[in-house]
């Protein structure tokens, strides 16, 4: 019998599931210094693929620490998938869209979040909204969540183009996902769809899986695994047939029915 591959992190996985203390206020994703230097193979990729992939991109991002919006105003999607295992990584990523879209600048929208100055619904909420206040304050102890880097480092991008961002955030049809994606409902969800454009942050640190694409015309994955490791998978070279994604470090593809792989 085939012993199965663990992941490095294994052994830490499930202190995400439903824990509200084990929320990212903030991203350590990409290069350490915050200069975004892994971007130049993300824009790399994107403007060298047929401008009609680029015109249908289905985005599925997890929540984690939001690095995924800076992937917004890069790739353009027609529609948003964000997913998390942790509801309170979700309440989350509602009141920052919620605040992105009720600003009208970067300035106002992290001022709102310093001030606390927005309702809530629930105590979930209130407890994200001054956590949120104490990382805009320095002062988010490690018992209350994960202060990464600042919100202006980790949504350099997504800031420096607000109003795309916004545009982005409010008018593009978006699902929301309570849900590993190492789940079956995860994989029921993005098999027919040959459009996905996904962002897994560092998943596979902590569980190996498999994904299949009855067929990848225009499927990507990124992965930056911690602290600065990037690697982007195109499937659209395997379209026309069943593939088998393994979620692993690194990445890898193979046909359904056969052993030939990327």
């Amino acid at each position: 019998m085939k012993k199965q591959k663990l992941a490095p992190r294994a052994f830490n996985r499930e202190i995400y599931h439903d824990v509200p203390e084990n929320v990212f206020y903030g991203t350590d994703d990409g290069d350490q210094d915050g200069s975004f230097g892994e971007f130049k193979e993300f824009e790399h990729h994107y403007y060298q693929v047929e401008p009609k992939r680029r015109d249908n991109i289905h985005m599925i991002s997890v929540v984690g620490g939001l690095y995924g919006l800076n992937l917004l105003p890069l790739w353009r999607p027609k529609k948003l998938t964000f997913f998390d295992i942790n509801p309170a990584a979700i309440s989350y990523f509602h009141l920052i869209r919620n605040n992105w879209l009720s600003s009208d600048s970067q300035e106002v929208f992290l001022q709102r979040l310093t001030d606390a100055d927005y309702p809530v619904e629930n105590e979930q909420q209130a407890f994200i909204r001054e956590n949120i206040r104490l990382k805009q304050e320095g002062r988010l102890p490690r018992t209350r969540g994960s202060s990464k880097r600042s919100y202006q480092q980790s949504w350099k991008i997504a800031l420096d183009n607000f109003q795309l961002t916004k545009d982005i955030l409010k008018n593009t049809p978006t699902e929301i996902r309570t849900e590993p994606m190492e789940s079956g409902s995860f994989s029921r969800y993005i098999r027919e769809q040959d459009n996905l454009w996904i962002y897994a942050s560092n998943i596979s640190q902590f569980h190996f899986f498999e994904l299949e694409f009855n067929d990848p015309a225009n499927v990507v994955i990124l992965q930056i695994i911690h602290p600065e490791l990037p690697q982007l998978l195109d499937l659209s070279d395997m379209a026309g047939k069943p593939v088998k994604l393994n979620v692993e470090i690194p990445l890898s593809a193979e046909y359904l029915a056969q052993t030939e792989s990327v």
